[in-house]
């Protein structure tokens, strides 16, 4: 592909030093050798000629054509190339692939099954941070805003089996989910949103699954919940997936708290998490909650704690003494979800192996 490029770039060089040789390969081959053969070899400076046109012809070729054309050719090779262009045209040839726009938890998720499988994922991005490991690797990328046809299309939607929009704009998520069904009116179209009306009126409208993390992560907390007949439960966390917490709190009239995350012993007592029968970490950020649940276990060392993490290993760390948490993925699960439902079926992907010490909670989202 790199090769592809470079022609590409420097097309210009290559067709004159094509027209150039040509043309001297028909002069020779009619005014000075007597073969064919003898003409292309003495245009190509193979076979040696001295005097006349012949001499001042292989002279000024070596010298000009092939010393400073291919020279420049070299030089744009190393200076013009960038790692962009080779994954945007990786992303452009892809076929029966599928395509994750947003490079969030759900999409990593989405773009490892896919990636571990053997199958093309191509991800959209409009943050290049976000998939500079990728471009690194020359991975089919296309850095661009979904908003933009000409996006989705450089990511082969068109040719795609499945699509996942799980960026965190939903007004992005929502101008894709058109242009998709344009380009690609049959392919397994998911859609990640946290608003169950707005999903429900783009499943209807683009014929798509939709998808809320948020949502799978409160119905996980609810199985604790019942499960150890929690009365009072803590949340911190003032996010999308604790706010998704409450609500469910509030459906099955259980006495809760929601609040900011925070480290301070006096404000974790002051939210009564010492008389709490499950506290609910909201929060992914692994440095930060390996402090908070140290605080928690302070002030109440035997409370179930359920605690957010994306990371699978550090839900290993999550897990053991002395932090003793039940690990929350809601990625993790919604990925397991939309595995089993079928919707990489025409890709022969099937559902990852859950974890054993962390079981997969059977929700609908």
């Amino acid at each position: 592909m790199r090769f592809v490029l470079a022609v590409r770039q420097n097309r210009g060089a290559l067709a004159f030093v094509l027209v150039w040789l040509s043309a001297n390969a028909i002069v020779l081959d009619r005014a000075f050798v007597a073969s064919h053969v003898e003409a292309i070899a003495v245009a190509l400076c193979l076979h040696k000629m001295h005097g006349g046109w012949p001499g001042l012809y292989q002279s000024f070729t070596e010298v000009v054509v092939f010393g400073l054309v291919v020279s420049m050719v070299a030089t744009n090779v190393t200076r013009r190339y960038r790692p962009e262009e080779t994954c945007r045209a990786l992303a452009a040839e892809s076929e029966d692939h599928v395509v994750v726009v947003g490079l969030s938890n759900l999409g990593r998720r989405a773009y490892d099954l896919v990636t571990e499988e053997g199958k093309t994922c191509v991800v959209v991005e409009d943050d290049p941070e976000l998939v500079a490991d990728l471009v690194r690797e020359e991975r089919p990328v296309v850095i661009g805003c979904a908003r933009e046809r000409a996006t989705l299309v450089a990511a082969g939607v068109a040719k795609a089996k499945v699509v996942l929009l799980t960026a965190d704009d939903l007004e992005e998520v929502a101008v894709a989910c058109r242009h998709v069904r344009e380009l690609n009116p049959s392919c397994e179209l998911v859609i990640r949103c946290p608003d169950d009306d707005v999903g429900q009126v783009l499943a209807k409208a683009y014929r798509a699954r939709v998808v809320s993390t948020s949502k799978i992560a409160a119905e996980v907390v609810s199985s604790h919940v019942a499960q150890i007949r929690a009365k009072k439960v803590v949340v911190l966390g003032e996010n999308a997936v604790g706010h998704r917490v409450v609500e469910a709190l509030v459906k099955a009239r259980v006495a809760h708290v929601l609040a900011p995350c925070t480290t301070e012993p006096a404000v974790l007592e002051a939210l009564g998490v010492a008389k709490a029968d499950l506290v609910v970490v909201c929060d992914d950020d692994l440095g930060q909650n390996l402090i908070r649940i140290d605080r928690i276990r302070d002030v109440a060392p035997r409370v179930k704690i359920v605690c957010r993490v994306f990371h699978d290993d550090a839900a290993e760390i999550l897990e053991r003494a002395p932090f003793s948490c039940t690990v929350l993925s809601s990625s993790r699960t919604a990925i397991q979800i939309l595995a089993k439902s079928g919707v990489f079926r025409e890709l022969d992907i099937h559902a990852p192996k859950p974890t054993p010490a962390r079981p997969v909670f059977a929700v609908t989202g």
